[in-house]
């Protein structure tokens, strides 16, 4: 469904990725994780088309779509939300759903119907980090990016996030960058480890940390050679 080839981007002299390439298929959910700094948003900016790549290509159901406008990428099927919430704060839930161009009944299947007359900003972070989800289920996506969903969220914002996004099984793929590794990997089939801008692993999330590369990105050489005597 989803194509990423040889993807490259540097921003003067520092190479933020490096020659990355993966797949992802109708319905799959796929987690990215990795160090700060690996390159996590900036390939989510690439994908969106919030920039362009220096060499490689993305490309969606056989189609180019490298370097495309967002609001075009957007429109095929591509929908991306952010780490910093974007919402109309002055508005209720049901008004802010409205100006997505969707229908308020999208309201009960992200457990908010009961907020639908609530002012924006007065929702708590979780109830923000699910409209802006509903915001983006607007645009009927295909592929859904989301740029840590569960960064800022308590225990039980987390678990109400995660049932939401389990509810979506099926109904596109998801693409999830995030740092909290549990919840991550209560939602991901797949995961994908990026560190200093290259894929270092890409398997199942219960294998992750049997890589000795990835223990030492996130551990450092000396304890992660520690963890192996």
């Amino acid at each position: 469904m989803l194509k990423v080839a040889e993807v490259s981007k540097r921003f003067g002299n520092f190479q933020v990725l490096t020659n990355i390439s993966f797949d992802v298929k109708n319905g799959e959910k796929v987690g990215i994780i990795g160090p700060n700094g690996a390159g996590k948003t900036t390939l989510f900016n690439i994908i969106s088309g919030f920039l362009k790549p220096d060499s490689g290509e993305i490309i969606y159901k056989e189609v180019r779509i490298t370097a495309k406008k967002p609001s075009w990428i957007a429109k095929i099927g591509i929908v991306r939300t952010f780490q910093i919430i974007k919402l109309f704060e002055n508005l209720t839930v049901a008004q802010n759903i409205e100006a997505a161009g969707g229908d308020v009944e999208i309201l009960k299947e992200m457990n908010l119907w009961a907020k639908r007359n609530e002012i924006a900003k007065n929702l708590s972070q979780g109830e923000m980090r699910r409209l802006s989800i509903a915001m983006a289920l607007c645009l009927d996506p295909k592929i859904l990016l989301l740029d840590e969903p569960f960064s800022g969220l308590d225990f039980q914002d987390s678990a109400q996030l995660a049932q939401t996004i389990q509810s979506l099984d099926g109904k596109m793929a998801m693409i999830i960058i995030e740092h909290r590794l549990a919840e991550l990997f209560g939602v991901a089939e797949r995961v994908l480890v990026l560190n200093a801008g290259k894929i270092i692993f890409d398997g199942l999330p219960e294998d992750v940390f049997e890589s000795r590369e990835v223990r030492e990105a996130y551990l450092g050489r000396k304890y992660a050679n520690s963890l192996c005597k």
